[in-house]
């Protein structure tokens, strides 16, 4: 099965929980070598994700000395300011940081995908992603991992160690490896995901606060009792309260999450050993307060891109709709409000000051209009367009556009939007078709994504460093290989940051085995029940689970 024809879909509760027989051979194999030969090596690294956190919030609250924790990795270590995907999207994000790769060479974009040629949505899930994550990776050379809350890990896939799956996780499905392990963190009110993606339920401070206090119960239970080579930890949290701080006092209301997590910290670390674990405190991207907007969708129609139509249905959205069914019912009001006859270009993905568009080509999209020959001097007309946007008459109000291919090149690179482009840090696009006006001021600042997260690390193989430095949310994979010591796989986007070290080393490069390559996950069937539990036992009777 090549990537143009593979079927994409949701997955539901009693379905298998990861890839292929293939991949179960190779586990096997492996663990089964790591049995009679070295043991692996001592090092350690930990992971936590703070998703959404922003230097813009944390550095005041450092200042006076609300962040103890923090400032301890600080003092013994340093920082950067991590640059996420662009968009600046969690799916995009999480995903490029785990496998060391870009939205094209993974597949993950947005929450949601569609097959080619089709308007129908799926929301992405851990199928959807076909590049090589860390843990699998770990487990192919006999690493033990602890990953918990990490987006876009359902379902989960047998891996050496536990796995908690994250956001977008279904409450009532098998979200962990192993399988039991759900019925246990349900039994003790557990939840995998603070967001409302897939149920009707409403989530306030109180509610996050209480499953902050339970995560950490359960995350020092697990660090403490488990074995474990490498642990990845993200917390949702910040990235929750901080959207639904709209016309809310955002500082207070954020600070106080920040003092939550800085405390979480603090008891992780305890349970470490320092002396042989190296750490890294990350976001996926940043958040900030946008006074400012620019229309999208209204650019589009007024430079004759779009064409709207006049009997348009727009569909409320009734109060407590889940958020899967909630941004489902976005895109498609504003496709209904689109006459696909008469356009050529049409809003994507949109996120922060970032912004994303696509042709409404013939053969791609289901009502294309524009010939394969156009592209090229449509999509530079496009981009003249936009970069000739001022703010007050003057000023330019779009920083730079790229086209997605080329910017995202790989085997997924047609699910990337033809232009990217990324506006004025105080600018949010939105894609509006009920306010029709272009640009104008919020009554109230919106909080929203931003494309510039944190990054600090600390630990034996971290060199200390005052000045702040800068890097790729797709280097953290090769990263974290090098600090555990492992060979980094060719190909892929990111490298080692090596301003980390506190002694430069040069890493060593290898082949990604084939049986492990985003070919072989995107052409797999996934296990059957009966699969997993022969799996599990062959597992145990070599003495690699509990």
């Amino acid at each position: 099965m090549t990537h143009t024809s593979a079927k994409r879909r949701h997955v539901g509760r009693g379905e298998a929980l990861a890839r292929t027989s293939l991949f179960a051979l190779a586990l096997l194999a492996t663990l089964t070598t790591c049995q009679r030969g070295e043991s692996p090596p001592a090092r350690r690294l930990l992971i936590l994700g703070w998703d959404g956190a922003s230097f813009r919030m944390m550095d005041p609250l450092l200042e006076k000395g609300h962040l103890p924790n923090v400032a301890e990795l600080l003092a013994r270590g340093q920082s950067a300011r991590l640059q996420s995907t662009i968009v600046p999207i969690s799916s995009a994000a999480w995903t490029s940081a785990v496998t060391g790769k870009t939205p094209g060479q993974t597949g993950v974009y947005d929450f949601f995908e569609s097959n080619r040629g089709s308007n129908e949505l799926h929301l992405v899930s851990s199928l959807s992603n076909h590049a090589t994550p860390l843990w699998r990776l770990l487990t192919q050379r006999g690493r033990r991992s602890i990953v918990f809350g990490v987006p876009v890990t359902y379902p989960p896939e047998p891996i050496f160690g536990v796995m908690v799956a994250g956001m977008l996780s279904p409450f009532d499905a098998e979200y962990t490896y192993p399988p039991a392990f759900s019925d246990e963190l349900r039994s003790r009110g557990f939840e995998p995901d603070l967001d409302v993606w897939r149920e009707f339920r409403s989530v306030d401070r109180s509610h996050i606060r209480r499953q902050l206090k339970l995560k950490q119960e359960i995350l020092i239970e697990l660090l403490d009792e488990e074995p474990w080579d490498f642990a990845m930890l993200v917390f949702k949290s910040l990235d929750v309260i901080s959207h639904g701080s709209y016309k809310n006092d955002f500082s207070k209301r954020v600070n106080l999450a920040y003092e939550w997590l800085d405390d979480i910290l603090g008891a992780v670390l305890e349970v470490v050993e320092r002396e042989k674990t190296d750490i890294l405190l990350m976001s996926d991207h940043g958040f900030h307060e946008y006074r400012w907007g620019f229309n999208l969708y209204s650019w589009l129609v007024q430079r004759g891109y779009t064409t709207p139509r006049s009997d348009g249905n727009q569909v409320e959205r009734p109060p407590g709709m889940p958020l899967e069914q909630t941004a489902k019912l976005a895109i498609e009001n504003l496709r209904s409000r689109i006459q696909w006859e008469r356009t050529v270009a049409f809003p994507t993905s949109r996120q922060g000051n970032c912004g994303t568009l696509r042709l409404n080509l013939s053969g791609r999209e289901p009502l294309g209009t524009v010939l394969p020959e156009e592209v090229d001097s449509l999509l530079e007309r496009l981009t003249n367009d936009l970069l000739s946007i001022t703010m007050d008459g003057e000023t330019p109000l779009v920083r730079q556009v790229l086209r997605g291919a080329d910017h995202y090149p790989g085997p997924w690179s047609d699910q990337i939007p033809d232009l990217l482009f990324e506006v004025d840090e105080d600018w949010l696009v939105t894609t509006d078709t009920q306010r029709l006006a272009i640009m104008g001021r919020f009554h109230a600042p919106i909080p929203d994504h931003d494309r510039s997260g944190i990054f600090i690390a600390a630990g034996p193989s971290i060199a200390s460093d005052n000045e702040r430095g800068a890097i790729r949310v797709e280097d953290i994979a090769p990263t974290a290989l090098h600090l555990l010591g492992e060979p980094v796989y060719e190909g892929l986007a990111g490298n080692v940051y090596l301003p980390l070290l506190r002694r430069r080393s040069t890493p060593q490069w290898t082949q990604e085995p084939r049986n492990f390559s985003s070919e072989a996950a995107a052409g797999s069937e996934l296990f059957q029940t009966h699969e997993l539990g022969e799996l599990e036992t062959r597992l145990r009777s070599l003495g690699y689970t509990k």
